[in-house]
């Protein structure tokens, strides 16, 4: 809980400030307006767990509240500094929030009418934003790079984060129920079982009978996960030890008979495969460090108190 913020039942029964910035003030209602549309999915997903509810609705409001102080924090730096925002630059943003979000200016005004929003306040939400977009990135925007023994280090740390799904090697002969009705093509992969384990090349079967896409490459379906085979073939291939065909499996659209050529454990992905997904994660983390860091000295320099 943030120091001296009163749980959310209490705030909302006072109706009263819930932090002070300098001397402005930031009321329960500022942060319900934010958290509205969340609190609505809330109240439908824990509609049976009244404890829960209430925990993440005030885990909810919290995150709202640091967020409006953050907000006013730096409007109030701006002020301070004496910067001057021009206003072509917010007609600018004001026209591509329309383009973007709305299309036109007349969904526009039927949707601010409906929210019950005026076009001043929408106006002035955007400048606002631009405001703190600048000035955060001002202050934090420095970071760009990262060292390969903190990729290294953090990629060792992680592994767990980073494992390639066990995957198999698999080939397929279907026969739909087309070709001779659903009888004829069960008995038909009878006989190419009886035919493989006897010595034919799977491959090779699969070539002739094998009814899709992959016939010319004798049913290889190359390395797949499980993701790439619908459920009920997914958990019959993953069953199959290496070198083992699968029993013929019946079903509405045909038959299937499946072979695993080799299989591969679940193991770490290679570095190289997510050096850039590291090197995001921990530019993304030193410009939250840096800006907790920024937030904190806004809070000294201005004396935010809580509710």
């Amino acid at each position: 809980m943030l120091p001296g913020l009163m749980a959310a039942a209490e705030l909302e029964r006072l109706n009263s400030v819930a932090a002070m910035v300098g001397d402005t003030p930031i009321t329960l209602d500022d942060v319900k307006t934010q958290t509205l549309p969340v609190e609505q999915v809330l109240y439908q997903q824990f509609a049976s767990d009244p404890s829960m509810l209430r925990q993440r609705i005030l885990e909810v409001r919290q995150n709202a509240l640091e967020s409006l102080i953050e907000r006013h924090l730096i409007l109030k730096e701006f002020e301070s500094q004496g910067y001057l925002l021009p206003e072509n630059i917010i007609d600018e943003r004001v026209q591509e929030r329309i383009r973007e979000d709305y299309g036109d200016r007349l969904t526009l005004t039927k949707t601010l009418q409906a929210q019950g929003v005026t076009r001043e306040s929408f106006r002035k939400s955007i400048k606002e934003q631009v405001i703190v977009d600048f000035l955060t990135s001002k202050n934090i925007s420095s970071v760009s790079l990262v060292s390969p023994f903190e990729i290294e280090n953090y990629y060792n740390s992680h592994l767990d984060e980073f494992q390639m799904d066990e995957r198999i090697r698999l080939r397929m002969i279907y026969i739909p129920k087309e070709v001779g009705g659903a009888e004829f093509s069960q008995k038909l992969l009878l006989d190419i079982k009886r035919k493989v384990e006897s010595g034919s090349s799977f491959a090779d079967l699969a070539r002739v009978y094998h009814q899709g896409s992959q016939r010319s490459q004798g049913g290889d379906w190359g390395w797949v996960d499980q993701t790439v085979l619908r459920d009920d073939l997914s958990a019959v291939a993953f069953s199959l030890e290496e070198g083992k065909m699968s029993e013929v499996l019946q079903k509405d659209e045909g038959s299937y008979l499946m072979y695993v050529e080799e299989r591969q454990e679940p193991k770490p992905k290679p570095l190289v495969a997510v050096q850039e997904e590291i090197e995001k994660a921990l530019l993304a983390e030193e410009r939250n460090r840096l800006k907790a860091e920024w937030i904190d000295q806004l809070k000294d320099k201005s004396f935010v108190r809580y509710f």
